[in-house]
């Protein structure tokens, strides 16, 4: 799975990756997401373990607005770094009280600026997000596994591939690019919920305060026997193991 080390930049420990496995698909879903990602999907299954693996390209300001995922955990591998990653230590458990004024209360997002070849993660229940800082487009790995709270999608992924399909815009060419519609992004956030998801409008919505100092217990989240077994089933797949299901 390459080599796992800690770095620290300011207050945030971030792991870091040489390099993450993709399966061996034979043809791979591509969707335009409406926050901007072009995203390349496969997803797999095996024994007690689902998750969707998205190579994705991030176009320059492109990123999604504050969100919190209730039915999947994520994780984030930079190759080149470039994209300014944002959490909240305050966690909403309740999808019918997202982290509004009236509702669940808005958070402080704390942000990190990354460098090549890190791995963030993400898990349920905090408001997240990320854009890309950067003047060029940059790569990025998602990595949702679902967590077992979720109820059953059709993928055992925690309904993240379906949401992407649902709100999302086909590639039929990744030369010549599909536009990203008004009702995309409508559904972007209104059809959130139905995949455990809480999408904002705007970037104020949820968030009050944005620092870029994080503290330590932030930086220490981690979950890597669940990261380790999403590697293990890749590379089981790709050398020919049955008990695994990649499409």
């Amino acid at each position: 799975m390459g080599t796992l080390t800690i770095i620290s930049p300011k207050a945030l420990a971030i792991a870091t990756l040489d390099n993450f496995p993709t399966p061996n698909v034979e043809k791979t879903e591509k969707i335009l997401g409406p926050a901007g990602e072009i995203f390349e999907f496969s997803t797999c299954n095996a024994e007690g373990i689902g998750f969707t693996i998205a190579n994705a390209q991030i176009p320059s300001g492109a990123g999604p607005l504050p969100h919190i995922h209730h039915y999947t955990n994520e994780w984030f591998w930079t190759p080149q770094g470039g994209l300014e990653l944002f959490q909240s230590i305050k966690e909403y458990p309740d999808l019918d009280n997202p982290a509004t004024v009236n509702q669940g209360g808005n958070t402080t997002i704390y942000t990190v600026q990354t460098e090549p070849n890190q791995i963030v993660y993400g898990p349920k229940y905090r408001v997240h997000g990320f854009v890309n800082v950067t003047s060029e487009t940059r790569p990025l790995t998602f990595i949702w596994r679902q967590d077992p709270t979720s109820p059953e999608y059709e993928f055992h992924d925690g309904g993240i591939r379906e949401y992407f399909q649902d709100v999302g815009i086909p590639i039929k060419s990744m030369k010549k690019l599909p536009k990203i519609t008004d009702q995309a992004r409508e559904k972007f956030v209104t059809h959130a919920p139905d995949y455990g998801i809480n999408q904002s409008y705007y970037f104020l919505q949820y968030v009050n305060k944005v620092d870029n100092q994080p503290p330590e217990t932030l930086g220490n989240l981690q979950d890597d026997q669940s990261l380790s077994e999403i590697i293990e089933a890749i590379n089981a797949y790709n050398q020919g193991d049955s008990s695994v299901t990649c499409f």
